[in-house]
């Protein structure tokens, strides 16, 4: 039922960005995009934020991207680090749900809470391919595990030559130990995405240590090009 009104509400806007809210995450609220530029951006009002806030729990932002990619841009995520909330873009007919997340870059580091496998999951999402979270204890791979090479095929990820790199591709690297236990995004020229222990997530040059120390490129079965400009996006709302 939901899902039928955000779909009419966007056929209602035609070439306009439609704009509202869900609430206590089974009530839809449409509201007027009040930005002077509605084929471009939106803007909710004061007034409709209040009248939601009466109505109960804020749970998503939803919005549209008419003619648009089904990925947050720039100034979408910038807005939606200002609301704290999961954002929900219609495109194509299709709704794709994007949860809150802190920016990619500058994190601080917590095993099994906030570390590579983290940043990956989170970095796929805003390209629009959701991964499966895994409880995992510090040390797995001195206990006899071999988790990304066992969870990479179980979720549509194919290894690649080295000589096929492409953005957005996972890079596997031995840090410290045989077993590969370490993950990083190629971002291009040369760069990688990637989140060490005791260290803040950060790009780095890929080369030196973490090129000799990699083990295996792998990419994923439905990863569209589309979705590292919203990587990129995530990471250019770090510089502002």
């Amino acid at each position: 039922m939901m899902k039928k009104e955000i779909l009419n509400h966007a056929k209602q806007c035609g070439e306009a960005e439609c704009c509202g809210f869900v609430i206590d995450n089974k009530i839809y609220m449409p509201c007027n995009n009040i930005s002077a530029t509605p084929t471009k951006t939106f803007e909710i009002s004061p007034d409709d934020w209040i009248k939601a806030e009466e109505k109960g729990e804020i749970t998503a932002v939803v919005h549209s991207h008419p003619d648009g990619e089904p990925i947050l841009s720039e100034a979408d995520q910038i807005y939606q680090q200002f609301t704290g909330l999961d954002w929900w873009l219609l495109c194509d007919n299709q709704i794709h749900k994007f949860r809150y997340i802190k920016p990619l870059l500058g994190r601080e580091f917590q095993h099994g809470k906030i570390d590579c496998l983290t940043i990956v999951r989170d970095a796929y999402m805003l390209a629009g391919i959701e991964l499966p979270d895994y409880e995992r204890q510090d040390d797995w791979w001195h206990n006899g595990q071999n988790l990304y090479l066992d969870l990479l095929p179980q979720n549509g990820f194919v290894q690649v030559d080295a000589q096929e790199l492409q953005e957005g591709d996972i890079i596997i690297i031995c840090l410290g130990s045989s077993t590969p236990n370490h993950a990083a995004i190629y971002i291009g020229n040369q760069q990688i995405l990637h989140h060490c222990p005791n260290r803040l997530s950060k790009r780095d040059m890929y080369g030196g240590f973490w090129m000799d120390y990699t083990h295996s490129i792998w990419r994923h079965k439905k990863w569209q090009k589309f979705g590292f400009m919203a990587i990129l996006n995530n990471m250019a709302i770090s510089s502002i």
